[in-house]
C-alpha cells in the first residue's frame, strides 16, 4: 500500500513532475513555492518506492493553529484508485495529532477547451473529505476563473462552536497601506499590503480611508490589473464605510480563520467600475 513521508528537497523533480502533468503552470508556481519557502510540513506519497504523490501543508503565522493545503497532487496513471483521498485523509490526521484548529483549501474551476474542469475531481475530493465551500472569488485567476475557497475544522469541539458563543472585542487599529502586488498565479489581480502601527500623529486618521483606496485602486489598473482582492479581520469596525464608498463588495468570510469568532472577511473591485 502506498505511505506517506515528509519530502526532501531531492524529492523535487518528481513531484514537480507530478504536478506539471496536470498543469504546467502550477507546477512552476509549486516549484518557486518549493525553493521559497522549504519543504516543512510537506510529504510525497510512495509506492513500491515510487513517488505517485505530493500533499502537505503551511501554518498561517498571526492565527490559532490555522493551515492551508499545499501542492496536493497525485501521478494520473494512478488515478481512480482511492490513493488522492487516503493520502490527504492521511495528511488531516497528522494536524488532527498536532492538535491543529482548521484548514483551508483552494481550488479553481477553470475548464480546459479539451479536457473539461480538470479541478472538479478534487473538489469532489474534499468535500467527500468533509470541506465545506465558504468563499468564491469571481474572476480571481483570470477572467471566467473563479476561485473556491473549501474549510474544514479539525477539532470536534470547534465544529459546534456557534456565533452567540462569541465574545470577541472588536479593536480599532491604525491600518496603513504599504504597498501592492499582483497576486500569485493569477492574470491580473492584485491586492493591498497593509501594516498595522503603533502609534498615530495628533491629527492623524486611525484606519485608511476612501482617497487612500482609491490610489491603490489607480495604481494597480495603470499596472494592467483587472481586479483587486482585498481581506481584513473581522473585528476592525472602521474599514467598513471606507470600502463601500470606495466600490469594494463583500464577498464572503472564511469562517473563524484567524482564532474561534474572528473570520476573514474578503472583498473585491472590479477596475473596469473605476
Amino acid at each position: 500500500m502506498p505511505a506517506l513521508r515528509p519530502m526532501n528537497m531531492s524529492d523535487l523533480v518528481k513531484v514537480i513532475k507530478i504536478i506539471e502533468a496536470h498543469d504546467e503552470d502550477d507546477g512552476e508556481a509549486a516549484e518557486k513555492d518549493y525553493l521559497d519557502s522549504g519543504v516543512e510540513n510537506q510529504f510525497v506519497l510512495e509506492r513500491d518506492g515510487k513517488i505517485i504523490g505530493v500533499t502537505g501543508y503551511r501554518e498561517v503565522s498571526g492565527t490559532d493553529q490555522t493551515a492551508w493545503l499545499t501542492w496536493t497532487y497525485l501521478d494520473e496513471a494512478h488515478h481512480g484508485k482511492g490513493y488522492g483521498k487516503s493520502m490527504v485523509s492521511d495528511l488531516l490526521d497528522k494536524l488532527r495529532n498536532l492538535n491543529a484548529r482548521k484548514i483551508f483549501t483552494k481550488v479553481s474551476d477553470y475548464e480546459d477547451p479539451e479536457d473539461g474542469k480538470i479541478y472538479e475531481r478534487a473538489l469532489k475530493m474534499y468535500q467527500s473529505l468533509g470541506f465545506e465551500q465558504e468563499v468564491v472569488s469571481h474572476d480571481f485567476y483570470d477572467e471566467d476563473e473563479d476561485q473556491i475557497i473549501l474549510g474544514l475544522p479539525l477539532r470536534e469541539e470547534d465544529s459546534t462552536f456557534s456565533e452567540e458563543e462569541s465574545n470577541v472585542a472588536e479593536e480599532k487599529p491604525i491600518i496603513r497601506f504599504d504597498g501592492l502586488y499582483e497576486i500569485a498565479e493569477t492574470e491580473g489581480a492584485y491586492s493591498f499590503s497593509w501594516v498595522v502601527k503603533n502609534k498615530k500623529t495628533l491629527f492623524g486618521k486611525r484606519c485608511f480611508t476612501v482617497e487612500d483606496l482609491k490610489i491603490g485602486l489607480e495604481s494597480v489598473k495603470s499596472s494592467g490589473g483587472r481586479k483587486t482582492f482585498l481581506t481584513f479581520p473581522s473585528n476592525l469596525p472602521l474599514i467598513h464605510n471606507p470600502l463601500q464608498a470606495a466600490g469594494f463588495k463583500y464577498v464572503g468570510r472564511l469562517e473563524n480563520y484567524y482564532e474561534q469568532g474572528v473570520h476573514e472577511f474578503h472583498f473585491s473591485h472590479d477596475l473596469n467600475n473605476l
